[in-house]
């Protein structure tokens, strides 16, 4: 499923602990582009679990991932990062499809 590095995961209860919720969870998010194409991720602060979500324990938090996402975040992996390019949150999901369009160049998820 998805793992989350140790420093992604300090990071994560660190923002936790700061906003008062430190027994809530971590949901992954998909960001879709117009036609239904992966363009990224969010981590946003879960709020109600549904019976359909999945949970992925890391270390002291909780990752809550929609059962859909299942598939394309097998084998994904969360970090949290500090340089000169950003700061931040990556999740790397080698199973999601390109979030190109398809117009012959053999990439895409959107096949339109």
């Amino acid at each position: 499923m998805v793992s989350v590095t140790t420093r992604a995961q300090e990071k994560m209860k660190q923002i936790l602990d700061s906003n008062g919720s430190p027994e809530a969870a971590i949901r992954v998010d998909v960001i879709r582009g117009r036609h239904g194409c992966v363009h990224g991720w969010k981590l946003v602060i879960a709020g109600e679990k549904t019976a359909e979500d999945m949970t992925v324990d890391a270390g002291d938090v909780r990752i809550v991932i929609e059962s859909e996402l299942g598939p394309i975040l097998d084998g994904a992996s969360i970090d949290y990062r500090e340089d000169a390019t950003g700061i931040g949150f990556m999740v790397d999901a080698p199973n999601a499809p390109a979030h190109g369009h398809g117009h012959g160049h053999g990439g895409g998820g959107c096949n339109h």
